[in-house]
């Protein structure tokens, strides 16, 4: 078995079973929701409004102000932040990390996975399809914010992951 620059091929070689697939998702579900609730906790009371997918629920669903989506941009919210969650989850594996791959990892890739998720939110789902330009304070929270989901993402993603194997069980405290 050769040995590549980001571990062992093992990963390649070995099949993960569906059991381990679906433990790997139900995982990074988890962590969608944990990072989701982390990053509208530190986003919340500094901007002092909700998330724009009510916004986009008023523009394409309803016929309403946002305002009176509230409830359904905030459970939109969440389906994102959880979808995008257990996206990382099974890419994370297929990074194929060195055997000491730990939090500091998940840490490193999840603030580059959440801020691709920013730059792709502000260029296309706010300024393309709903027509919203943030100011620059505004512009660099909604940053920092989804900087800060991918740091959680990536914190318990990285805690549970078992790095010897593609989708191999996962550990805590080790």
């Amino acid at each position: 078995m050769r040995d590549s620059p980001f571990g062992s091929d093992r990963a390649t070689s070995e099949r993960p079973s569906s059991t381990s697939v679906v433990r790997s998702l139900l995982r990074a579900i988890q962590g969608g929701a944990f990072a989701t609730v982390v990053m509208t906790a530190f986003r919340l009371p500094i901007l002092r409004s909700l998330p724009p997918s009510a916004n986009f629920w008023a523009k394409y669903v309803g016929d309403g102000h946002p305002e009176e989506y509230t409830g359904m941009g905030i459970f939109l919210h969440f389906l994102y932040g959880i979808s995008f969650g257990a996206l990382f989850g099974l890419l994370y594996p297929r990074l194929r990390l060195p055997r000491s791959a730990t939090e500091t990892e998940g840490v490193v890739w999840g603030t580059v996975f959440g801020l691709a998720l920013s730059v792709f939110g502000e260029r296309v789902m706010m300024n393309r399809l709903l027509d919203i330009d943030l100011d620059a304070d505004a512009e660099t929270v909604f940053h920092a914010s989804h900087a800060v989901y991918g740091i959680a993402l990536g914190t318990w993603v990285g805690s549970r992951a078992d790095s010897t194997s593609s989708y191999g069980e996962y550990e805590h405290g080790r």
